[in-house]
């Protein structure tokens, strides 16, 4: 039986677990026996335990002291040369990922392939020769933003250490590369002039939970009235500000607003943590808002977006997709986003609505016409369905891993 050893380190949250858990999936139905190690390996073991799933392993990985060591020393070289020399985009620390994958490696053999399901965290920004010390015999990644579209959201610091470390991807040992963008592809396979870059769609996980309290609840108060929603981590990328002022004027007998989440207040100034709390006790009458709730589960989440007639996606300098646009496209629910980036491509792509510029009065606009006007086209929709199903992802997992040897 063929052996793989999945990993990610960084968190089991969001995107992370949903990948991480899907990739395992299409793994096992190739027939690989995979080793698997993750951030919450309680969790993972628990959920390999309720689908009653065979041939996987979940193992676990702590540095050793010569690694913690190593980390310590990297880390005070990394911060001498920032000093010296303050344009060096070398991080020598990062190599943090790969320190756990060798101790991996020594527990069930030194040539087995690797598959690192979120290399934006894997993969260092060092030098060939030095990441060379480190990386496995074989190795496939799932890379979720690339360098050019990391400058537009970090900056240019980050956007030039994540272009070094994909230097990486032209090694030999580094098989295949999937990306979830045919911009992100064609990008790669320009670059680097290989035929290593596969498109992988997004997983777009729909199942709701109908038995949702707070969801229920949300429609009461809402009493027929139309549900414009934002939803998910209040993060300052999402815009949250400019929403609450665009809902303002709405007609509160007609629209409901919808704001629930985590808002974590260190993330935003005091001015603007008293701005947004104006805002939201402005709209008393006609909304539900709660900034300090955390959704727990997927299934929750979904249904706050099925109770939803708009949905907000306006994001602040947000260069790449968001898994919950392909959400919404699945649900037939409207959306708003700005102009320009990934997401305005998606939008096209699919004739779906609505591109607005972030401007109160346009979003205002934008929302009532979407309520009265909004139609799905019905062969893009199909279009849309292909494109993201469950084939073409198992599909593209399927090309990557016959790269190996």
């Amino acid at each position: 039986m063929k052996l793989i050893l999945l990993i990610d380190i960084s968190t089991w949250k969001g995107h992370h677990r949903i990948y991480f858990q899907k990739v395992l999936l299409a793994l096992l139905q190739q027939g690989f026996y995979v080793y698997a190690s993750c951030e919450d390996n309680v969790n993972l073991n628990k959920w390999i335990r309720e689908l009653n799933l065979q041939n996987c392993q979940v193992l676990d990985s702590n540095l050793s002291l010569i690694d913690k060591s190593i980390f310590k020393i990297l880390s005070f070289i990394d911060s001498i040369c920032l000093k010296l020399y303050p344009n060096t985009y070398v991080q020598y620390a990062s190599i943090v990922s790969l320190l756990y994958t060798k101790n991996l490696l020594k527990q069930i053999g030194q040539q087995t392939p690797i598959f690192f399901t979120h290399a934006d965290s894997a993969i260092p920004s060092v030098p060939s020769w030095f990441a060379k010390l480190l990386l496995p015999t074989q190795w496939l990644a799932l890379y979720i933003q690339p360098s050019f579209q990391a400058q537009i959201s970090w900056g240019k610091r980050k956007s030039r250490q994540r272009f070094l470390a994909e230097q990486l991807f032209s090694l030999p040992s580094c098989k295949g590369v999937l990306l979830l963008h045919p911009v992100y592809t064609r990008f790669f396979r320009l670059r680097f002039q290989q035929d290593k870059f596969f498109l992988l769609p997004e997983i777009v996980d729909v199942a709701v939970n109908p038995s949702s309290k707070i969801a229920d609840r949300i429609k009461v108060l809402a009493n027929n009235r139309k549900i414009i929603s934002i939803t998910g981590s209040l993060l300052p990328k999402r815009n949250l500000e400019l929403f609450l002022q665009s809902v303002q004027k709405l007609n509160p007998n007609k629209y409901f607003i919808l704001v629930i989440g985590h808002l974590n207040p260190p993330n935003y100034t005091e001015e603007e943590l008293k701005r947004i709390n104006e805002l939201a006790s402005n709209l008393f009458n006609n909304s539900y808002i709660r900034f300090d709730y955390y959704i727990e589960k997927e299934e929750e989440f979904n249904q706050l977006l099925e109770i939803s007639d708009v949905i907000y996606l306006q994001y602040l300098n947000h260069s790449h997709s968001s898994n919950i646009l392909a959400k919404c496209i699945k649900l037939k629910k409207p959306v708003i986003v700005g102009s320009g980036y990934i997401m305005q491509k998606i939008i096209n792509a699919y004739n779906w609505q609505s591109i607005v510029p972030e401007k109160v009065e346009q979003i205002s606009e934008s929302i009532i016409n979407l309520i009265n006007h909004f139609e799905v086209d019905k062969v893009k929709y199909e279009l849309f369905l292909m494109d993201y199903s469950e084939e073409r992802f198992n599909l593209a997992i399927q090309k990557s891993t016959k790269m190996l040897i």
